[in-house]
């Protein structure tokens, strides 16, 4: 208990708690067996790319990906443009992940390479995949995808739905053990605590970063396959307002801003807050501007809770070292 990470797992199991509680006491309708499973929709979505955020974070730099919601959304209309023009629908999930690689890799180049800071790199993609999608669409929707398509993300086993088992967990179990039983996870924390310390232990922290945008684009392209198969359809908007949320999710799961501190463990249960809340407040038909102040306190919170446990740990590896 006295480790600062492990009490930040027993806050947050404690905040879901609070969330499940408040939920109720708002709405009669939130503790309805259906209530679990449409809260369950959300979660494999919003937490894969916080998952992705985490990732990009822990490696310091600092980092960030701002274009993750519009790469999920570029990635989706690219994937429904293929499948419109002949391409077999499996093939073309397959080269959607491949586009969200190289999404990925065009903010990698910028942040990598040519040293844009990470928020003004990918805020500037952000803009430019956005503008993208609706450009090639006008803002029409595109669809045309078959019914056994939707299984993925709206059939249910055991009441959960399938997405849960077959992306959202195997991802989360993954990641879990690339960052604590790997030597890559080794090299992504010792790259966020401290660069220099990391790249004189022969770390390749440039190429460490490069790749981690590439697998957050990869990621956004899960994302977008989930989303086709929960909407039928590919939406130029899909992804809008996921990258605050992903942030928001990362930050309130442990990961640290400047990276070095963080868990997957955390996310996960940061995703079922913030879904929680969501599904409490639509429930109670609070309007959408309450939901978006609710989210903003809420990653406030978590910044002030992440400072204070990042510098206790930072604190405690001085001493160590």
């Amino acid at each position: 208990m006295n480790d600062p990470l492990s009490q930040r797992l027993w806050f947050l199991f404690g905040l879901l708690l609070a969330a499940g509680l408040a939920g109720a006491l708002l709405s009669p309708h939130f503790l309805q067996t259906s209530t679990v499973g449409y809260l369950l929709q959300y979660v494999p979505v919003l937490g894969v790319l916080g998952m992705a955020q985490t990732l990009v974070m822990l490696s310091g730099g600092p980092g960030i990906d701002l274009s993750i919601g519009a790469t999920m959304s570029l990635v989706g209309l690219a994937i429904a443009a293929m499948f419109g023009l002949g391409v077999p629908l499996l093939l073309a999930c397959a080269l959607g992940l491949g586009i969200g690689g190289l999404l990925g890799a065009v903010n990698a180049v910028l942040v990598c390479v040519l040293r844009i800071p990470s928020l003004m790199a990918t805020l500037a993609t952000f803009f430019t995949y956005s503008g993208l999608a609706l450009a090639l669409t006008g803002g029409s929707a595109l669809g045309g995808f078959p019914d056994w398509f939707g299984v993925l993300a709206q059939g249910r086993f055991l009441g959960v739905p399938i997405h849960m088992w077959t992306v959202f967990v195997p991802l989360a179990i993954v990641l879990h053990v690339l960052l604590s039983r790997t030597r890559i996870g080794s090299h992504i924390y010792a790259a966020g605590n401290d660069e220099r310390a990391a790249f004189l232990s022969g770390v390749k922290v440039w190429r460490l970063r490069f790749a981690l945008y590439c697998l957050s684009g990869v990621i956004a392209g899960l994302a977008a396959i989930m989303t086709l198969s929960w909407f039928q359809a590919a939406r130029p908007d899909a992804g809008e307002g996921m990258e605050l949320l992903s942030v928001t999710i990362a930050v309130l799961g442990g990961a640290h801003i400047f990276g070095g501190i963080g868990r997957i463990s955390g996310t996960v249960l940061a995703v079922l807050i913030v879904t929680t809340m969501q599904v409490a407040l639509q429930l109670a038909n609070i309007s959408q501007a309450w939901q978006l102040a609710a989210i903003g306190l809420l990653l406030v919170g978590s910044v002030v809770a992440d400072n204070a446990v990042g510098d206790r740990l930072r604190a405690r590896l001085r001493r160590a070292s």
